[in-house]
């Protein structure tokens, strides 16, 4: 299966591929763990950082709750986003002056568009247990959308964007090839109409991204899926003048394996999200570089 699905990168893209083969993979990172997560976030899908606070959200089946976590795991508070629907919300961000909620997970391929949700961020951290914020709507879609063939079949799903430069980069989830179409959008318009900027060889399934400004680096999560088995990792990607530097990234393979979703800069080191699944239990976890 994993070499039928790299065969359909080289056919879609030959200089993907050939940048792919010559790219040497970096170091195995391992990640260490902080706390077994409780079962009202186990399906764990975004994180973000908003005043030395971390907050979480569940995906699919779940209602439209953010999650504030403690250093332990522990959940502090729940907000509900008023206005809001929670069909399959993947990633989130505070980065910009909003904290941003994507509800753009598309496992089937039949969604054609899409819903991002702000919230004040004062608001929310004034919000009670329980409380409310409300939820501001932008859509948008994809102006090139890939053949759907079947249930994840296709490159149209959508789990990680990030706050780079004043606008949202957002990287859908390749499950036909392996590959991540790459677009930019900026916040504001009630309706946008997207266009790809580029296609990555990521070779596996990308759930999660991040950009630290004061790093000048933009990280990429997922996990592969083949015959064997399951193995996570990470794109480190050098940002210069707000563009990102596909050509000097390095992947990395972590430990342990299993669906991590999430990932979120804390300083210099990377806090991540794994969600329950045959491939291991919901953890918080840390990456620390040297």
């Amino acid at each position: 299966m994993y070499r039928a699905l790299l065969a359909a990168v080289c056919a879609i893209s030959l200089a993907g591929c050939s940048a792919l083969s010559a790219r040497v993979d970096g170091e195995r990172l391992t990640i260490e763990t902080l706390a077994t997560l409780p079962a009202d976030i186990s399906e764990t899908s975004g994180l973000a950082q908003l005043d030395g606070k971390l907050w979480t959200l569940n995906d699919s089946g779940n209602g439209p709750w953010l999650y504030q976590l403690s250093a332990s795991g522990d959940v502090v508070k729940r907000v509900r986003v008023s206005g809001a629907a929670n069909v399959d919300w993947e990633a989130m961000d505070a980065s910009g002056t909003d904290v941003a909620i994507f509800d753009c997970g598309n496992n089937s391929g039949q969604r054609n568009r899409f819903q991002l949700y702000t919230v004040d961020p004062v608001e929310l951290e004034r919000a009670d247990e329980s409380g409310e914020v409300r939820g501001r709507l932008t859509e948008f879609e994809f102006a090139d959308p890939a053949p759907v063939p079947g249930r994840q079949q296709h490159d149209n799903d959508c789990e990680a964007a990030a706050w780079i430069g004043g606008h949202f980069w957002v990287f859908t989830k390749g499950w036909q090839t392996q590959t991540s179409r790459v677009y930019r959008f900026a916040p504001g318009s009630q309706a946008q109409q997207v266009e790809s900027r580029a296609s990555w060889p990521v070779r596996g399934l990308i759930t999660g991204a991040d950009y630290s400004a004061r790093r000048n680096e933009l990280v990429l999560l997922g996990y592969t899926l083949g015959v064997l088995g399951s193995e996570a990792f990470i794109w480190r990607i050098p940002v210069r003048q707000n563009e990102p530097q596909w050509s000097q990234a390095r992947r990395h393979p972590l430990s342990p394996s299993g669906q991590w979703e999430a990932v979120v800069w804390w300083g210099d080191q990377l806090l991540l999200t794994r969600e329950t699944s045959v491939l291991g239990e919901t953890r918080l976890g840390r990456l620390t570089f040297e």
